[in-house]
């Protein structure tokens, strides 16, 4: 088992490959990293007539799936090319893209799928929450605008995921191993397989997509007109949207900026998103997306893959959700252990968290005399995409360095300037 690790700005992009050669895509990670460091690397694939057997989207964030509908794009403008050269058209330009690879399927939990006729409510709402919220003064309020102004831009990225891979478009097969409904723990009963290695679905549960569809409700119910009556207000008077001149009352934009902000509300999609451990020969890599500790721990009980104690050793974990001080803390550092910890992150939004990169190495550190580990970092300061991020991925690069002074040779670290770099398994 291979596994590859591209560049994908603030996203997770991956490749897994089996000892016999079948491949699944993890993620794709933000269009402008997938145009520059995965498409040339997919075109190469597909030049050898190598396909790409699954496409894995975790879920429907934008940094794990605008590279996903880029790829799907980029297919689209070849198929389209093809078509007009057969049908008399020899001068038909030449997409400048890379072909991808074949797909052989995809598993995807789309937005529509997870909320049904409340899709076009929620995308409506939150996009028109999001620039009111950003205009605001309070900083608290411009990061939960920040927050909207993403999940908003995503969610029609995800329908166009779907509308690309459908019988109209792409035809490629949609969640095949869960009868083409939506991939839970409940719709798999066996491991699937991607040729020697065996994949297990350990999130999300049914019940986490029922959840999601009654919070979205209510959600909706209780906040719609709020919302509503703010956007009125903004369009009588849109020059004052950029000052302290905001007329609305702060305290109920800050009561709804909370709301919205709230991880168990804005981010609940989060709950549908895909989780895996993926096993050949004995060895294990945990794919965890943006996943929560309590989740991923209840999906690997779920399945039996925790020892007596609680407990599971993986070769590689993909650290959930770019190292975010809100998806781990202690008791998920002591109950899955790797040899190697991968880090999808460029310092935007202060990612990997250093206190999450601290508390890691601090838990391996109090095993006494264990094994070694190392740390991958897919950026570093001298190629990350913004100052802010250079910023914060220089401070997580001194930590690591004092980090791995106190280990006793135990910690090493690898950060990525090209491409991509390939992480033992």
């Amino acid at each position: 088992m291979k596994l590859t690790v591209f560049r994908s700005e603030k996203g997770d992009c991956l490749l897994l490959t089996s000892k016999n050669g079948k491949r699944m895509l993890i993620d794709g990670g933000m269009e402008k990293s997938y145009e520059n460091h995965v498409a040339p690397e997919l075109g190469r694939l597909r030049d050898a007539n190598k396909k790409v057997d699954l496409v894995y989207v975790s879920h429907i964030d934008r940094d794990h799936i605008s590279g996903v509908l880029r790829m799907l794009d980029d297919e689209a403008a070849w198929r389209v090319h093809e078509f007009q050269v057969a049908n008399g058209n020899p001068g038909h330009p030449i997409p400048q893209t890379p072909r991808p690879p074949k797909l052989g399927g995809i598993w995807h939990n789309a937005f529509r799928d997870q909320l049904g006729n409340l899709t076009e409510r929620v995308e409506d709402t939150l996009a028109a929450s999001a620039p009111l919220l950003l205009a605001a003064d309070a900083a608290e309020l411009r990061r939960d605008g920040s927050k909207q102004g993403l999940l908003a831009q995503s969610i029609p990225e995800a329908l166009k995921v779907s509308r690309r891979i459908g019988p109209n478009q792409l035809d490629i097969a949609l969640n095949k191993q869960f009868a083409g409904k939506l991939a839970t723990v409940e719709g798999i009963a066996q491991a699937a397989k991607l040729g020697t290695v065996t994949l297990t679905v350990i999130g999300p549960f049914a019940a986490d997509v029922t959840k999601l569809r009654a919070e979205w409700k209510a959600w909706l119910e209780t906040h719609g007109e709020a919302v509503l009556a703010i956007q009125q207000r903004a369009a009588a008077d849109e020059e004052s949207m950029g000052s302290s001149a905001l007329a609305w009352p702060a305290s109920q934009l800050i009561a709804l900026g909370n709301e919205l902000g709230a991880r168990s509300k804005v981010t609940t999609p989060n709950l549908a998103s895909i989780m895996l451990l993926a096993e050949e020969g004995g060895r294990r890599v945990l794919l965890t997306g943006d996943g929560h500790w309590q989740d991923i721990l209840h999906g690997l009980e779920r399945r039996g893959k925790l020892d007596p104690a609680g407990k599971l050793h993986v070769e590689v974990l993909k650290v959930q959700h770019h190292g975010s001080e809100h998806n781990i803390e202690q008791q998920f550092c002591d109950a899955i252990t790797a040899d190697h910890y991968v880090f999808c992150a460029n310092g935007e939004h202060a990612n990997p968290d250093l206190r999450v990169v601290s508390l890691i190495a601090e838990r391996r550190f109090a095993e006494g005399a264990g094994a070694p580990f190392t740390f991958w970092f897919n950026s570093h300061s001298s190629v990350a995409e913004t100052a802010a991020g250079r910023a914060h991925m220089s401070e997580v690069e001194t930590l690591v360095g004092q980090l791995e002074q106190q280990s006793g040779g135990r910690l090493r670290s690898e950060s990525l300037l090209g491409d991509s770099f390939e992480v033992p398994v």
